[in-house]
């Protein structure tokens, strides 16, 4: 069965801002058929036997929450290797602590056996490019996280409360580009990350006093509107949307393996 996926310690980094696809050295593995995926591994000492050099990604850019970079290519291949799949990771320059971040062996071609010749590695010319980061991420917030921009552990972040008019096609960078919110802001308290997913505590808004709640928007707080990035607007929460009466609102998380989001499909 086909398998395109990342790897939850890799997932882990990324949301602490420890991986920056813009700036970091990014490169890409080809692994045999003698290769499982786990979603245990975390290095790429990890791999065992690779084919060939692995390759750095050039020209690399991060727009509207999607990584791109050149399409990779190998040098030419000894035959007698079965190349089963890629998988991209970030160099540190000691195999015992490169973090692998994405596993894919959807690649048109593969299993692919080696012939003496080069493999070249085109890339998706669509919205999702190498990786993608979607909604509920907002473009913007998506490029932040890929840009080693926001620590989910340790930076300032609140969740307001967006009416069920908002306009979700609208284009948003900052918190003061939302426009109205509901109630009062609240900080994110007791934060985790586990095998790439998200999760804090339940939410305590307090009185609401009139309005629609349609869904949540989650931003790294600066102190300052014009300077506080959005990151998420998340929609499936229950019970919304709801009549505001005055009464307190508590956000409830998922219990299930999602909770908050999750960047392992």
């Amino acid at each position: 069965m086909a398998i395109t996926t990342s790897y939850p310690k890799g997932m882990e980094r990324l949301l602490q801002g420890s991986i920056n696809f813009a700036t970091d050295t990014i490169k890409v593995a080809l692994v045999t058929d003698a290769y499982t995926y786990s979603a245990a591994h975390e290095f790429v000492s990890q791999l065992g036997t690779r084919v060939g050099d692995d390759i750095t990604l050039v020209n690399k850019s991060i727009t509207g929450g999607a990584f791109d970079a050149d399409d990779a290519e190998t040098a030419p291949l000894v035959p007698g290797s079965t190349i089963k799949a890629i998988v991209i990771y970030k160099d540190t320059g000691n195999a015992s602590t490169s973090p692998l971040l994405l596993y894919r062996d959807n690649v048109t071609g593969f299993p692919l056996a080696t012939n003496g010749g080069a493999v070249k590695l085109p890339w998706d010319n669509g919205p999702l490019r190498i990786a993608a980061l979607l909604a509920p991420f907002f473009p913007a917030g998506g490029e932040l996280v890929l840009g080693a921009g926001v620590n989910f552990l340790t930076d300032d972040l609140k969740v307001s409360l967006l009416p069920a008019s908002f306009d979700s096609s609208g284009t948003y960078r900052f918190l003061a580009d939302v426009g109205t919110t509901l109630g009062t802001a609240q900080a994110l308290t007791g934060r985790t990350i586990t095998g790439g997913v998200f999760n804090a505590d339940d939410v305590e808004f307090g009185a609401v006093a009139s309005g629609s709640p349609g869904s949540v928007l989650l931003y790294k707080d600066t102190g300052v509107p014009d300077t506080s990035p959005v990151l998420q607007r998340i929609t499936q929460v229950a019970g919304f949307p709801f009549a505001a009466n005055g009464g307190a609102f508590t956000l409830r998380w998922s219990d299930g393996a999602l909770k908050i989001f999750s960047l392992i499909p």
